[in-house]
């Protein structure tokens, strides 16, 4: 047996022709690495692990039984256009499929050539459609989503927006409770694709994808990958196996880590005779091609080896264990009176406004209807508040319950709430009665305002983060800054999904009293990809004005590509800036504010270029005259030796002409009403003009205003 090798700096993959079975498990994990070269670490210490496991195995087989039989709980999310072309029967199909395969019991195994029979594996693990939700509610285990992405799923980094509802998906239950399958469909010809346990994949993403037309033996399924083989390949590898022939594109040096394989060169297609070999394995028996992590038709699929097999166990019983004691394969049988509190809104997170207007999601898990409950709520240690609510809430159906308000000083918050007496008898399950949420409440700030991100404390006190992929976001940086040691970035080079946003919110900024405001940052940025491409998605950096606490925001300043990056050319490794490439960059808010108070939003958009940093944000003021904020409208200087600026403290709407008189009613000049500048203003220039007196008449759509003006020398 020899070490398992990921070859990342050679083709990634040879596109098997239309019609030919494609995995897209090997590349999907190559991707990873690429651009998450710590997780190159992950997978080697995942691997000397299973070896550790594999001789732990091997010494318990000489003094113990056969392990024993387990079933593990499977929810099937279909997403398609129309997810009622995968019927129950379909998915049904196919669990059968996989308790066969996995117990050695599948009708064609007689089919496996007679030197291998001695070898051939049963893991004793079996497959139940889950019968209860991560939530104890009854379910068929199938979930069906109408896809709002309008397309195939990509299988880049194990395809993962089919495992988000936000990216037209669906979300993973508890993968440490449920083995996930999403069944859907996926680009690039690829039948399936697989987010092995413990290497390293976002928990909420493991589990596989498996093309709707490959999935189970009967409905949609295809004509050649009809079996239900696709499936059962694609588990092998969440549990640990890799190909037969390790993915090393026609060489020998690399294996897949099981001693009972043979070595083999590169896949196999179709359904070749007995016996095929290659320059691998050159003499009989030959290759193993009607391993189940082979490439062949379904129908010449027959085993998996005892060593694959044990290996499949180690990964269960080391690494996802907890598939074992789920509880989804039991059935839930509901009590008489069980109302549950699900949700907190109104109250998490950063809350702007002191009065909370706090709700709850009440659900029915009774299976009477429930038409009164008792909830009672307190904040922190406070004097609880209760509230009865009264209506017709069908068995397993929510609604969403207003609590009475509450106002907050400064400060962070628990709310915790409870259900009592449904329909005025005990509750049968006081497990689920109470939630809880945390939010908090900040100190205004005054302008102007600062932030260095010198603080250890990110994001610093009351900014807040939206991370809602829960991945890479904006951090600090505590080794590089513009001037100064520290500044806040976000690593996109490590992303692996495109288009994801982050947001790194200020505190909430009172602008009372002050005309204007201005924002000043730096900035520092590079790109992975030649900065001349065209037709490029480059990593964009927004800023926006939120006056609703993040709900909505107004975009103040959007830079991508060549007009943000700071370094001009390709970076391929992580970007650090220089303390030369660096760029200050300005906004002005003012008419985005107004006079309201905001939040400013720095947004990440990413595309997986390469790092993006800020620092040294200002945020200042420049208050006007207060003769022009009381009058509306200034003429200076006056007396004037030559220029005139006619200034507004807001820009009239209405304004059609302005026009400057001499003392004897002749037209010196005149500027059309849009002709006021973006400061507000627009000039006359009196230098050639005699001295006296002079007037400036504005005209507006229904009246006219005369200001007197003096040329002096």
């Amino acid at each position: 047996m020899r070490h398992y090798l990921i070859i990342l700096f050679t083709l990634l993959y040879s596109v098997a022709a239309t019609g030919q079975r494609k995995c897209g498990t090997a590349i999907a994990l190559r991707q990873r690495v690429l651009q998450h070269p710590s997780l190159q670490q992950v997978i080697d210490n995942n691997e000397k692990k299973m070896q550790l496991w594999q001789q732990r195995r091997m010494m318990r087989v000489q003094t113990e039984a056969v392990p024993q039989n387990v079933t593990i709980p499977v929810v099937v999310h279909i997403v398609l256009d129309n997810p009622d072309l995968v019927t129950d029967a379909q998915v049904l199909s196919q669990i059968t499929v996989l308790n066969q395969d996995y117990n050695a019991a599948n009708p064609d195994i007689s089919q496996v050539p007679s030197v291998w029979q001695p070898v051939t594996g049963n893991t004793r693990i079996s497959f139940c459609l889950a019968q209860r939700t991560p939530g104890d509610e009854p379910t068929t285990g199938i979930v069906r989503v109408k896809t709002t992405a309008g397309r195939s799923f990509d299988i880049s980094g194990g395809a993962p927006d089919a495992k988000y509802t936000q990216y037209g998906g669906s979300d993973a239950w508890d993968t440490r409770k449920y083995l996930n399958i999403w069944v859907t469909r996926l680009s690039g010809n690829y039948l399936g694709v697989a987010a092995p346990a413990g290497v390293g994949y976002p928990v909420e993403q493991e589990g596989v994808v498996v093309l709707y037309t490959a999935f189970g033996t009967t409905g949609s399924v295809g004509r050649i990958y009809n079996l239900g083989r696709t499936t059962t390949h694609e588990i092998g590898h969440y549990f640990g196996l890799r190909h037969i022939w390790a993915d090393d594109s026609g060489g020998c040096a690399a294996d897949d880590g099981i001693s009972d394989t043979p070595v083999q060169g590169d896949n196999t297609y179709g359904c070749p005779s007995f016996p095929q070999t290659d320059n691998c394995s050159p003499n009989f028996p030959g290759i193993m091609f009607m391993n189940y992590m082979d490439y062949t038709d379904d129908a010449c699929m027959h085993l998996f080896t005892a060593g694959q097999a044990g290996r499949i166990r180690d990964v269960l019983e080391n690494t996802v264990s907890s598939l074992m004691s789920s509880e989804g394969c039991t059935p839930v049988v509901l009590p008489e009176n069980d109302a549950a509190l699900t949700a907190v809104t109104g109250a998490t997170g950063k809350r702007c406004d002191n009065r909370i207007l706090p709700a709850v999601t009440l659900r029915n898990k009774g299976t009477r209807p429930l038409t009164s409950v008792r909830i009672l709520y307190r904040l922190n240690n406070s004097a609880l508040v209760n509230y009865n609510w009264q209506g017709n809430l069908p068995s397993l159906q929510s609604i969403n319950v207003p609590l009475p308000a509450s106002q907050v000083a400064v400060g962070a918050y628990n709310l915790q709430a409870y259900t009592q007496s449904p329909n005025g008898q005990p509750d049968a399950n006081v497990a689920n009665d109470t939630t809880t949420s945390r939010f908090h409440f900040d100190a205004e700030v005054q302008l102007p305002f600062e932030e260095g991100f010198e603080q250890d404390s990110f994001p610093p006190p009351g900014w807040d983060l939206y991370n809602p992929d829960r991945s890479f976001t904006w951090e600090r940086d505590r080794n590089v800054g513009h001037n100064s040691q520290a500044s806040a970035l976000v690593r996109n080079k490590g992303y692996n999904v495109n288009d994801q946003t982050d947001d790194l919110l200020t505190p909430v900024i009172d602008p009372q009293g002050h005309d204007s405001v201005f924002l000043f940052f730096d900035v520092a940025a590079a790109v992975y990809s030649n900065p001349d491409m065209t037709g490029n998605v480059w990593d964009t950096l927004q800023v926006l004005v939120t006056k609703d606490c993040h709900q909505t925001g107004a975009v103040a300043y959007k830079k991508w590509g060549k007009n943000l990056i700071t370094r001009p050319i390709a970076v391929l490794d992580e970007f650090i800036p220089t303390n030369n490439e660096w760029r200050r960059d300005s906004v002005d808010l003012t008419a985005l504010v107004g006079r309201d108070k905001f939040q400013v939003a720095f947004r990440n958009i990413s595309n997986a270029e390469n790092n993006i940093y800020i620092d040294n944000i200002r945020i200042v003021t420049k208050d006007i005259n207060p003769e022009l904020r009381q009058a509306g409208v200034l003429v200076h200087p006056n007396p004037t030796d030559g220029l005139v600026w006619i200034s507004f403290y807001e820009r009239p709407a209405d304004l059609q002409q302005v026009n400057l008189y001499n003392a004897a009613g002749q037209l010196i000049s005149s500027r059309p009403g849009n002709a006021i500048g973006a400061n507000n203003r627009m000039t006359f220039n009196l230098v050639n003009e005699p001295n006296g007196v002079y007037f400036v008449k504005l005209i507006y759509r229904n009246r006219a205003n005369t200001i007197k003006l003096m040329k002096v020398r």
